[in-house]
């Protein structure tokens, strides 16, 4: 009768070990950095706050595809201007929480790597040329796929992408 006893408490600690550890991984997972999502809330906040400052600046110095090429670079640079900003405002919450939350980086680079591409696009605008402009590319793809799945409401605006 001993020995059932022995058995059973050992089996109950055993039972109480397992649930232990598994509750532990499952916090550990549900409070993971989920590597392709910016998630945490410090970073997602100013980002998407950032973000729709950018995006209605964007919208509001859209000119039409027919406008001059003076008034379409005009346009090009008030918003590369804003999307400047959009990622100084990021990056000013410091290297270490942004590293911390791992697609951040990556994204405000893109982000950097698209206003380059229209800044050349601009130039070539401005100093006459009759210039195609093309989406910077990762790994074959558009960088706007990449931008658009971080986990933000902040998608890429058709105007940044679709130059005439």
């Amino acid at each position: 009768m001993a020995w059932i006893v022995v058995g059973a408490t050992i089996v109950g600690v055993l039972a109480l070990g397992c649930v232990g550890v598994s509750v532990a991984g499952f916090w550990m997972y549900a409070n993971h950095d989920r590597i392709e999502l910016i998630d945490s809330p410090q970073v997602s906040e100013v980002a998407e706050r950032a973000c729709a400052s950018m995006r209605a600046t964007v919208v509001a110095t859209a000119v039409s595809p027919g406008a001059t090429p003076a008034a379409r670079v005009r346009s090009l640079r008030e918003q590369d201007t804003a999307v400047t900003a959009m990622v100084a405002q990021v990056r000013s919450l410091g290297s270490d929480r942004l590293r911390d939350d791992l697609p951040t980086t990556d994204w405000l680079t893109d982000w950097e790597s698209l206003v380059a591409a229209r800044e050349r696009y601009a130039d070539a605008l401005s100093a006459g040329g009759d210039p195609h402009f093309e989406v910077p590319t990762a790994d074959g793809r558009p960088i706007v796929d990449r931008m658009n799945r971080v986990g933000l409401t902040c998608e890429v605006p058709p105007q940044l992408v679709d130059l005439p």
